[in-house]
C-alpha cells in the first residue's frame, strides 16, 4: 500500500467510502471504486492488494485522523467536563459533516471477520485510551465521582455517542447531530459526577 499523501490514493479512498456507504462492502466492486475515482481498475491494485485492504485502510486512516483532530480540539481545554463536551461535539460534527464516512464507520467496522477486527482494533483502542485519560483526570481533579468506574464510564461515553450516530443514520439524518451536543454532554456529565 502506498502513502496516504498521494492524490490518487486519496481519490481511491474517498471513492471507496462513497461506494461502500451506498452499496455496502460486499456489493462494492473495485471497478466501481476505480470509475468514481477516475482511475483504471489496475491503478487501484497499485495501492491495495484487495477490497478488504481498502476497507481496512479507510478504518485505520479515518480513525487515526479522527483521534488526532480530537486531541487538537481539546489541547487548550483544561477542565475535563469541558473536554467531554468538546469530544461529543467533535464526534457529532465529524460524523454529520461526512455522512458516507459515518455510515461506513458505523456499520462496516462491525465486520464479522476476526482478522479484520484485529487489524483495526489497535487504532480504535487509542481512542478509548484517550477517553480514559480524560475520565481519570476528571476523577483526580474532583470533577467526576471519586468512585467512577473508568471502564464502565468509557463504554457509556462511546456507546452513547455511537448509538446516537447509528440512529441518526437509520432515521435518514432528520435531526442534525450537532443539535444534540449539549443535551448528550449534560447527561453523560451527570452520570460521571
Amino acid at each position: 500500500m502506498k502513502g496516504k499523501n498521494d492524490d490518487k490514493f486519496n481519490k481511491i479512498l474517498n471513492a471507496a467510502i462513497h461506494i461502500i456507504a451506498n452499496k455496502g462492502f460486499h456489493d462494492t466492486k473495485v471497478k466501481d471504486i476505480a470509475k468514481l475515482a477516475e482511475v483504471a481498475s489496475g491503478t487501484v491494485y497499485n495501492y491495495f492488494t484487495n477490497k478488504e485492504e481498502i476497507l481496512i485502510s479507510i478504518m485505520i486512516i479515518k480513525i487515526n485522523e479522527y483521534v488526532s483532530n480530537a486531541k487538537k480540539e481539546i489541547m487548550n481545554v483544561s477542565n475535563p467536563k469541558d473536554m467531554i463536551k468538546v469530544l461529543v461535539k467533535h464526534h457529532f460534527t465529524a460524523m454529520q459533516s461526512n455522512p458516507d464516512l459515518a455510515l461506513v464507520l458505523q456499520f462496516e467496522l462491525r465486520q464479522p471477520s476476526k482478522e479484520f477486527r484485529d487489524k483495526v482494533r489497535h487504532h480504535l483502542r487509542e481512542y478509548f485510551k484517550f477517553i480514559e485519560t480524560i475520565l481519570k483526570q476528571g476523577v483526580e481533579e474532583g470533577y467526576f465521582n471519586k468512585n467512577l468506574n473508568i471502564y464502565v464510564a468509557r463504554e457509556m461515553f462511546f456507546g452513547t455517542i455511537d448509538e446516537i450516530v447509528s440512529t441518526w443514520i437509520y432515521t435518514k439524518k432528520e435531526t442534525p447531530l450537532t443539535d444534540l451536543v449539549e443535551e448528550v454532554s449534560e447527561m453523560l456529565l451527570k452520570a460521571f459526577s
